[in-house]
């Protein structure tokens, strides 16, 4: 059984997301320079575009560019690296780069010229960069351009379409003293990275004039920024520069930022050990299936490039954002996905964070926002999230009673929205308003109550009484019963039993059709079942509601080839739904997000839980031969070609033949929960209060090892080979036994 060093198993050479856990991403979706020198495509501070980044040029002692061609790439999650070789006359060189985004919002760029042929040779190397600049309001306009010793530093404004701009700092720098610089306003053409495009060749004769020009006949244009080092090649030498840019609040802090990352002796060993300590902070996983061990080791990578981890406007506690690009704020649907996942790490900082940043911005009426700006609320935007769920599971795990006293308190709140906004009839089922408050756009279960409701417009289009929501405020009202409890308030505690009650039996009342074994949203108009079969009919079976009558549901319907249990299970809506689409059409047209019949990560973990909690709890067989099945086949879907060192995460796949949705460019898409599904069913570790089951199912594996898991303080271990499992906790045997047969272990 290998040690596993995650960095050198995640190692490839078609990727190329760089982040550091902060503001500051570089992931551009759709890249168009990924092969010149620097990080000229566009990069993310928050989810505003900051870009393009910079890049750098070498130039013989006559000022002539030295033409670099792009060689080879190799990526890991710390850092990116490139080679090029550079001919010029009689010159030749290797010029090699390794980029890394900083912890710190510093985007660094270490240039080592590894190899020459040729006699003792003087070199100049700029590093620049050109942005659009004031009249544009699509990227960012400029202002306060400062030099100050190696640095050259300026303030930027960022736009996003219907929010606020953002004001915030650059700071752009050489970890030795520039030799001479120039900021040079230009009329606007295309910021590309091709030196002969610029202002600067006609500025150089040898070094750059060391003048801003900030302003002309007019202030619109393009902004170039330049800084220029001498490099001395001599025989068997290695010369070695470090270029960064820094992005912060203001230009005082980036700046203070870049001067910190260049004290480092070497900025790239400081991002390498980052991520190395990141990895260290929670259960470290390998087993005898390939796609298993480097589909976790992936998903935490992605976890962490999408976090923000910072104290400013309306972000008061660390979360992961849903995913690059626009999905890179924290986002209702998703968040909760990040509680469960994030909750086996060593502190439970983060995962109560992704809580802690809705309930910081609960609205006036006790509803979370959808989407949360750092400087701005989007009003329109609401989905729902199953907070309840997360929220006991973590709890499980990193128990704290002032988080649940502040979690009670907002989702009290919560749960009064629904009851007071969603179900006015008092029901005990829940309103659907529009298809984007679910996150499922474009399905057949909102035409069911509307012909329009598919129509993109925020707000009340339709009434629906929706399975998953109804779901989601049971599983809550019961999570806050058991909370109410343990704070000592056993009179609410018996209030949200009461109500947890009257939904569960309404929800088998009017939703669970006997005759077609399937649970249905509801029309309130008409008071009947839609008869829509879509994934969501399932997720009564992540609760108590179901008895053993109802597992029929799972084996007609789920696992019916026919309808959900496709050769990549399982498409969002039916098979034999008349709108199904396994391409991502709805109605003719090739969409972002449609739900008609596309396999979405999110969907599937919530009908592994489905299926892995009905086998467990009714102690059925086939359900968990399926929970083994569903669960190996989404994993090995999330691979490009199927090739186990090319894993991935889009939003959605094709059910016939698991083609990601690579053209929505969004690969680490962070709204599902993969590593908790692996350690709860292939690890089988299930934490209670105060206590741990540990049940492995049984994935035909011929080895699989888990350890430093952190529950209730005490360290657990458990070690699969073939049916056999030892369990160590705090660094002893305690317990051994065979896959089917379970082991109770009381914590210390």
């Amino acid at each position: 059984m290998p040690h596993i060093s995650p960095l050198k198993l995640l190692r490839r050479s078609d990727k190329y997301y760089l982040g550091g856990g902060n503001r500051l991403l570089f992931a551009p979706p759709f890249p168009h320079f990924l092969d010149r020198p620097g990080l000229w495509d566009s990069g993310h501070y928050f989810n505003f575009e900051f870009g393009p980044l910079f890049t750098w040029v070498l130039l013989d002692d006559e000022g002539r560019e030295i033409p670099l061609e792009f060689n080879a790439r190799r990526w890991t999650p710390s850092h990116l690296t490139q080679q090029f070789t550079g001919r010029l006359g009689g010159l030749a060189l290797i010029a090699e780069e390794e980029k890394a985004i900083l912890s710190s919002d510093v985007a660094v760029c270490r240039v080592r010229i590894l190899k020459w042929r040729g006699r003792r040779t003087k070199l100049h190397l700029v590093a620049w960069t050109t942005l659009e600049h004031a009249g544009s309001h699509t990227r960012s306009t400029l202002s306060g351009i400062k030099r100050e010793g190696a640095t050259l530093g300026w303030s930027r404004t960022l736009f996003l379409k219907d929010i606020p701009p953002l004001s915030c700092g650059a700071c752009l720098g050489l970890d030795r003293k520039p030799a001479s610089f120039c900021v040079q306003l230009s009329e606007g053409t295309a910021p590309l990275p091709d030196w002969q495009m610029s202002p600067l060749p006609e500025k150089f004769s040898g070094k750059l004039p060391g003048t801003i020009k900030t302003s002309g006949l007019s202030d619109d244009g393009l902004m170039t920024l330049a800084l220029h080092a001498v490099l001395e090649l001599r025989p068997r030498h290695e010369e070695v520069l470090t270029i960064a840019l820094a992005a912060a609040p203001t230009p005082e802090e980036a700046r203070a930022n870049l001067k910190a990352a260049f004290r480092v002796e070497d900025p790239i060993d400081e991002s390498r050990s980052g991520w190395e300590k990141y990895f260290a902070g929670g259960p470290s996983f390998h087993c005898s299936d390939e796609y298993f061990t480097r589909y976790y080791w992936h998903r935490w990578y992605g976890l962490r490039l999408n976090t923000v981890d910072v104290l400013e406007g309306n972000y008061e506690a660390p979360f992961v954002c849903e995913g690059i690009g626009y999905f890179r704020a924290p986002i209702s649907y998703s968040s909760f996905c990040h509680i469960l996942e994030n909750r086996w790490r060593h502190a439970g900082d983060l995962a109560r964070g992704s809580l802690l940043t809705f309930i910081a911005n609960q609205r006036p009426d006790g509803g979370f926002p959808g989407y949360i700006d750092v400087r701005h609320h989007r009003r329109e935007m609401f989905y729902h999230a199953n907070w309840g769920d997360a929220l006991l599971a973590l709890e499980q795990i990193h128990p704290s009673r002032a988080f649940v006293a502040e979690a009670y308190e907002g989702l009290s709140k919560y749960a009064r929205y629904f009851d007071r906004e969603r179900d006015q009839e008092v029901s005990g089922l829940y309103d659907i308003e529009n298809h984007f408050e679910t996150g499922q756009e474009y399905m057949s279960r909102y035409l069911a109550v509307s012909p329009n409701a598919d129509r993109d417009n925020w707000g009340q289009v339709f009434a629906l009484k929706g399975v998953d929501v109804t779901v989601y405020i049971y599983q809550l009202k019961q999570a806050l019963a058991r909370i109410a409890r343990k704070l000592g308030k056993p009179e609410d505690a018996e209030v949200w039993e009461i109500e947890a009650r009257k939904i569960k039996e309404a929800i088998l009342a009017r939703m669970w059709d006997p005759a077609d074994a399937m649970f249905y949203d509801v029309d309130p108009g008409t008071g009947e079942r839609t008869r829509v079969k879509a994934a969501v009919c399932f997720y009564p079976f992540l609760t108590d509601i179901v008895e053993r009558e109802h597992l029929e549901a799972l084996k007609r319907h789920l696992l019916n080839p026919k309808e959900f249990w496709t050769p990549f299970p399982a498409p969002s809506t039916s098979a034999d739904d008349p709108l199904f689409s396994a391409e991502p059409e709805w109605k003719g047209k090739r969409m972002n997000c449609p739900w008609n019949g596309r396999v979405w990560p999110m969907t599937n973990s919530h009908l592994a839980e489905a299926l892995g909690r009905s086998a467990i709890r009714f102690g059925d067989t086939r359900l968990k031969r399926a929970t083994v099945e569903f669960i190996t086949r989404t994993v090995h879907m999330m691979f490009f070609d199927g090739d186990p060192k090319r894993p991935n995460c889009f939003e959605h796949y094709n059910p016939l033949t698991g083609a990601p949705s690579i053209y929505r460019g969004i690969d680490d898409y962070q709204h599902s929960w993969i590593n908790d599904l692996i350690l709860s069913y292939v690890c089988g570790i299930r934490p209670g209060d105060g206590t741990v089951t540990i049940d492995p199912f049984r994935f035909g594996l011929r080895y699989a090892v888990v350890d430093d898991v952190l529950v209730r303080g005490a360290r657990l271990k458990v070690e699969i080979r073939g049916d056999r499992f030892t369990v160590s906790l705090q660094g002893r045997a305690v317990a051994k036994s065979r896959i089917g047969k379970p082991v109770l272990i009381d914590l210390p």
